[in-house]
């Protein structure tokens, strides 16, 4: 149309940098510019007496009001802008690649001898059709891999005895201590093998997406992205898919080979990018050294008790549907509509009922359960409409946990597993997330209500053995901020054992002896206690929470919560001071470093969201790379039962073990040694002082039936 005119109109074109969607879509017909960008691609523009064409070179680029709207995409701008420079001044050329697909046992066994014989760094990278391994790539070359395809589009290419030897020299080859694997988020690949197929690969000497999570923790990490920044190679991505949609088959083993020669030329760029930045030393011994650890956690799991889950299961549907019913009977009371069945779970349905039928008042129109007890609270929302919206609490509640704990998928041998990812917490870098596995089975096993930890057993002749830092967050802002009174409080804490830093603070912010704080967090009434008050107090005010959302936090009205935010705050004013000085350090620098050497680098906007995230750093971070270092401490150990023992569950500050009964007391002494060693701060005024945190230790006792399950844990004393 228009725009093919305009071109026209151009004599000396040679270049169209399209930017944004419109513009790709518009020029080259394809669609996505998130995928695109960064990518260089050869179009024809007719002439204008449209009898002939001439070639052009587009480069796909954001658009830049799209950059000032999200500012952390400048970098990913400046990269593209790079590549603009390399195509004029003539230095670009295209990332080719050259795949070796369909071998024969001979050659792809051949291939593996190669990649031993060569002992250069080797991508490996796998794919997957219908829950089976379809192929596995190897390259040690950027421009030239095989992908050893273990089927054709119907069956399989080798025989039973031809694949085994394939596996197993697999197998035996990545386990050589010469072989450096490289791996684009290996954690799947690992524990894929190791589940599916009994390859147990050795560890990966570079995974390129925890590489650039270390460089670039808020940047995408996909390979996609990574094929942009690190390669001249144009957006390949979609290839993955296109068999499945009529495509020869061979084009999936093809994908296969780019990935692998792509992860490995962005292995080799991000390799010079760490030394450089000299983070290489922090990614080697504390990122790639844990990665090991976490995929033997996921591929073991834990045993699930399925009689006792499918029972729970059983009678939390029948409590989620009395909790429906009870919630409608209340609609229908509440509107004087008696058919009136609006489905709970739909946002659409709930804010046609919160906002026109009944006019309640919240903020904004969201439906969630922070909106829902601002409605509850609103002086004008009668009383039938706040019983109707507890049982709509009662039931998401019941609901929630039906559907991701109670209804979890436990794999074929009876265990429960999860993913956990090192690059999970986008606010925290370096604490762990974990979601369900990559073969579709589990859950997150972080966040499991306390209900469902009998659930969780031991295995025949092991028990659960436990730690979890004491505070361990606001130790850090402690010992970071120069907070003398919480490190007396604690130090005191730490010592003796006895004393409680919650109910000192309690007794700061009340003006109320130490002796008269209450010990609990809830009285006798089921009401909280000061010394909850001040609990939670520490655990948001630490992070520049206002006083609104402290009311919601703690259900109480707002002018209470201001009352207690300013208490907080005059008694502890190091706490500003400490804030001003690490918004200062990323003024002046852009970056953060948290204990353990883990940078935080500044790309978005500098508002108060940025701000929670630049005072959240260090404290939430240093904790996670705590918690994470002592998976492979314990592991490493010397000490350490290896063959009767491992790490099973990480539950944020806290982790549990499983191991035989008669290897409990070594297990849970490295577990505290590893714990309690000291963490180096250096604190606002440049001291560098040692932070010992102290831990809970615990380990499960036997049921009336003697199994030991999660929720039978018991303090116990070294």
């Amino acid at each position: 149309g228009v725009l093919q005119w305009e071109l026209q109109q151009l004599p000396n074109l040679k270049y169209i940098v399209v930017l944004g969607n419109y513009a790709l879509e518009a020029v080259t017909g394809l669609s996505g510019i998130m995928h695109h960008r960064g990518s260089v691609y050869e179009t024809q523009v007719s002439s204008l007496s449209q009898e002939s064409s001439r070639n052009c070179t587009v480069i796909a680029m954001l658009n830049p009001a799209a950059v000032m709207r999200e500012p952390k995409w400048e970098i990913m701008f400046k990269f593209d802008v790079g590549r603009l420079k390399d195509v004029i001044d003539g230095q670009y050329k295209q990332h080719i690649v050259s795949s070796i697909i369909n071998p024969t046992p001979t050659e792809a066994l051949a291939w593996i001898d190669k990649m031993q014989d060569e002992r250069l760094p080797v991508s490996l990278d796998i794919e997957t059709i219908g829950g089976e391994t379809a192929c596995i790539g190897l390259a040690n070359s950027t421009t030239t891999g095989m992908c050893i395809n273990f089927r054709d589009r119907s069956s399989n290419r080798f025989t039973v005895g031809d694949e085994s030897l394939i596996r197993l020299r697999l197998h035996n080859w990545s386990r050589d201590q010469n072989t450096k694997l490289v791996m684009q988020n290996g954690m799947f690949d690992a524990s894929w093998l190791a589940y599916k197929d009994r390859i147990i690969l050795g560890p990966s000497y570079f995974d390129t997406m925890l590489a650039h999570h270390t460089l670039y923790p808020s940047l995408p990490h996909n390979l996609g992205f990574l094929t942009s920044q690190y390669t001249t190679h144009p957006f390949y991505k979609d290839e993955g898919k296109a068999w499945r949609e009529g495509s020869d088959i061979d084009s999936f083993w093809e994908y296969n080979v780019k990935d692998c020669c792509i992860t490995l030329a962005a292995q080799q760029a991000m390799l010079k990018e760490l030394k450089a930045q000299k983070l290489d030393e922090f990614f080697f011994s504390h990122v790639m050294r844990l990665q090991p650890h976490l995929i033997r956690m996921t591929v073991g799991g834990v045993k699930a008790d399925i009689a006792l889950k499918e029972q729970i299961a059983h009678d939390t549907r029948k409590d989620v549907d009395a909790l429906k019913a009870k919630f409608w009977s209340l609609v229908a009371e509440a509107t004087g509509e008696e058919d009136y069945h609006p489905n709970p779970s739909s946002p659409k349905q709930m804010a046609e009922l919160f906002f026109r039928k009944l006019r309640l008042v919240g903020r904004g129109t969201a439906t969630d359960v922070k909106n829902r007890a601002r409605m509850k609270m609103h002086p004008r929302t009668p009383e039938v409409a706040k019983q109707m919206l507890t049982a709509l609490d009662e039931y998401a509640t019941e609901n929630k946990f039906l559907g991701t704990y109670a209804e979890m998928q436990a794999d074929d041998d009876g265990r429960i597993r999860c993913e956990y990812k090192q690059t999970g917490v986008v606010s925290a870098p370096g604490r762990l997330s974990s979601a369900g596995t990559l073969w579709g089975s589990g859950t997150n096993l972080q966040n499991q209500p306390g209900r469902a930890h009998k659930m969780f057993v031991a295995d025949p002749g092991y028990e659960f053995s436990y730690f979890d830092l004491s505070q361990a967050e606001a130790r850090v802002v402690g010992w970071k901020y120069r907070i003398e009174s919480w490190i007396e409080q604690f130090e005191q804490a730490r010592i003796d054992g006895k004393y409680d830093a919650h109910r000192a603070l309690a007794s700061m912010m009340f003006n109320i002896p130490y002796d008269e704080t209450p010990k609990e967090d809830w009285d006798e009434n089921g009401k909280p206690t000061k010394r909850y008050l001040a609990k939670r107090c520490r655990h948001g005010l630490n992070y520049r929470m206002g006083a609104d959302k402290l009311a919601e936090t703690l259900g109480i009205p707002f002018s209470e919560a201001e009352n207690l935010w300013r208490i907080y705050h005059r008694i502890n004013p190091e706490l500003q001071k400490g804030w001003d000085a690490t918004v200062k350090e990323v003024k002046d620098k852009r970056s953060l470093y948290n204990a353990y050497g883990r940078r935080w680098i500044l790309l978005e906007r500098f508002d108060d969201e940025a701000l929670k995230s630049i005072v959240a750093f260090y404290p939430q971070s240093t904790v996670g790379d705590k918690v994470s270092s002592c998976i492979y401490l314990c592991e490493s150990d010397p000490e350490w039962p290896s063959t009767e023992a491992r790490m099973a569950l990480n539950i944020h500050d806290a982790l549990i073990a499983l191991h035989t009964h008669e290897t409990g007391s070594v297990v849970r002494r490295i577990m505290h040694r590893h714990a309690t060693a000291p963490i180096a701060i250096v604190d606002i005024y440049g001291h560098k002082t040692e932070l010992i945190i102290p831990c809970d230790l615990k380990v499960s006792v036997p049921d009336e039936h003697g199994v030991h399950r999660w929720s039978n844990l018991e303090k116990v004393k070294l």
